[in-house]
């Protein structure tokens, strides 16, 4: 079997989409899999994946993007992979490089970057909307140099389809867990517990879900994972409710599955923007997969793609993202009506099971790579 290396910057090592996810599931076709990264910690291997980190390290982010492709290319070439897949936009120009030592290159596109540039409130106002042009223009000319393209969710699919013809959709689907049934009394003694997992920053609407909660009695707010920018969590500490909150930091794979054994209601209310498809909204935010996985009624906005999912399952109960009267609602309606969110819990854990899933994804996925190493074998 052929070498796999997946390039990650600004992204964990252990990232779920890449290393549980992909990573796992080439490990486990026999793939010899690398991943090289640029976050600072030593080399290790891990589920039979050998992670390899660049001599460089950039605390600061801009000098990540600007030097990505220095950073990169040394450690790229010496691991000599027949593959690489790229993380990232900062990396496209060291895919472009590769290309020039006949590797082939895959890029993930687990954002919609020229939409998502509109909104990045670091970047000048008045340098977004050419600077969002330049970065189409850039996409179309480099990512067409590609062998193959990955995202995660229909809209951005679109996009990139008008670029090149090799584009799949391998969405963010949780991998099932088999012990994850518990009974009604079992979920009855939670208590009333909402949580949130993954980054904590102004897209995830927590100023909203916090004025929410803070003229409801008798209801926790537990959150599992990072805060972005770092200062995001000052400005949620002067809200009233703030003294609901208990923070865990970013929990390691086995943490995550116990804190989602102790909560009653996932959260998930995110703002319509350009990167999400405004109301489209995106398959690619995972969390919600996961509170239906884990047998959690889950609250979220109204997005086209998760209505459609709700209506369908009866999982849970969609809102506007800036009406908090409307969040404030919904909250009320499952912790006063337990049996009832109970079993939208077991019908979000049962459409987790018939529909979405990593495995229908896994398929999806390593077919791609069998495609190329059939081609390498009759070679």
């Amino acid at each position: 079997m052929k070498k796999i290396c997946h390039v990650l910057s600004g992204f964990f090592r252990d990232d779920t989409r890449i290393f549980w996810k992909q990573c796992c599931s080439l490990a486990s076709e026999g793939y010899d899999v690398y991943i090289l990264t640029n976050d600072g910690l030593p080399d290790e291997i891990k589920e039979n994946i050998k992670i390899i980190a660049c001599e460089t390290y950039y605390k600061k982010r801009f000098q990540t993007i600007l030097k990505a492709k220095s950073t990169f290319l040394k450690k790229a070439l010496e691991i000599d992979a027949d593959i690489y897949q790229l993380h990232g936009p900062e990396l496209i120009p060291l895919g472009l490089a590769l290309k020039k030592y006949n590797k082939i290159i895959f890029y993930d596109a687990h954002e919609d970057l020229p939409q998502q540039i509109l909104e990045k409130e670091w970047i000048p106002q008045i340098a977004r909307k050419p600077l969002s042009i330049l970065t189409e223009h850039y996409l179309k000319y480099s990512l067409s140099k590609f062998d193959e393209l990955f995202t995660v969710t229909p809209h951005i699919v679109e996009r990139l389809k008008k670029i090149t013809n090799t584009v799949t959709m391998i969405t963010n689907y949780p991998i099932v867990y088999e012990n994850n049934f518990f009974s009604f009394e079992e979920y009855d003694k939670r208590g009333n517990i909402l949580c949130f997992i993954g980054t904590v920053s102004s897209a995830s609407n927590h100023e909203n879900i916090l004025e929410a909660l803070s003229n409801i009695d008798n209801v926790k707010y537990h959150i599992a994972g990072t805060f972005y920018p770092e200062s995001y969590i000052k400005k949620l500490s002067n809200i009233k409710a703030w003294s609901k909150v208990q923070f865990f930091g970013r929990l390691s794979k086995e943490d995550l599955k116990l804190f989602l054994k102790r909560v009653s209601i996932g959260i998930g209310i995110f703002d319509y923007n350009r990167n999400l498809g405004y109301k489209i909204g995106s398959l690619g935010i995972n969390k919600l997969f996961e509170y239906m996985e884990a047998g959690l009624p889950i609250i979220c906005t109204d997005f086209d793609l998760w209505k459609e999912i709700i209506d369908k399952y009866n999982c849970g109960i969609y809102v506007q993202p800036n009406d908090i009267e409307g969040i404030k609602n919904a909250i009320c309606y499952l912790i006063n009506n337990k049996k009832e969110a109970y079993e939208m819990g077991q019908n979000g854990r049962k459409a987790v099971l018939l529909e979405y899933n990593w495995e229908t994804q896994e398929k999806e996925y390593l077919k791609i790579f069998k495609k190329y190493n059939d081609h390498f074998v009759k070679n």
